[in-house]
């Protein structure tokens, strides 16, 4: 099968990272502010009310922090999972919407990234603005995200889809994709279960199903 994957919230903790991070660097800006925030979007930024400008420079800051401090971390058995995959004969695209703009040179970064913690795969692309797109014109079949917006994109073309559970995509985001449920999607809430589904598709690929 060719397998594409995300990177931020399906591969890594990015969402515990992106809270975090806004967190301090609201505390910076504001720091008598005592409000409760509950991470129930897809960007953080957007919960803390940053302006625009304060919404670029956070980004940048942020990208700082989680180069130099190493806080991007893989999701528990991420890393073995995807090296199985791998090691099976699938292939293994790993597919973001990561761009120049936030991390400099978004490929170099995702694969200094994916180098560190071993993981193995195909092909690795960054900039990508629309995944359903990508995904039929390279014959993907499967894409595991957790952004809801690529899932339907998908979906619509007639490709399965594996949505990493998160807050923001079961009931929060956006309101006309909430519970957002078809016979080409499945939910998981961890990698135990990706691989399970996966082993289940790739023998109905086989079988002709």
């Amino acid at each position: 099968m060719k397998i594409a994957i995300d990177i931020d919230d399906c591969i890594s903790n990015t969402t515990e990272v992106d809270f975090a991070t806004c967190w301090e660097y609201n505390k910076k800006l504001n720091p008598n502010d005592n409000k409760k925030y509950v991470n129930d979007y897809h960007n953080a930024p957007t919960i803390f009310g940053f302006t625009k400008q304060q919404n670029t420079d956070f980004y940048m800051y942020q990208r700082e922090m989680c180069v130099s401090q190493d806080l991007i971390k893989p999701k528990v058995f991420s890393d073995k999972i995807i090296n199985k995959l791998y090691k099976n004969g699938h292939d293994i695209i790993i597919l973001s919407k990561r761009e120049d703009k936030h991390w400099g040179d978004a490929l170099v970064e995702a694969k200094k990234w994916l180098k560190k913690y071993g993981i193995n795969y195909t092909q690795c692309v960054v900039n990508c603005g629309n995944k359903g797109v990508f995904c039929k014109k390279n014959d993907i079949d499967l894409l595991i995200d957790d952004n809801l917006k690529w899932i339907k994109q998908c979906n619509d073309k007639g490709i399965k889809t594996i949505t990493f559970n998160n807050n923001y995509n079961l009931k929060y985001y956006p309101k006309n994709l909430r519970n957002y449920k078809n016979n080409l999607n499945q939910y998981a809430s961890c990698w135990i279960e990706v691989l399970e589904i996966i082993k289940t598709l790739s023998k109905d690929k086989l079988e002709g199903k």
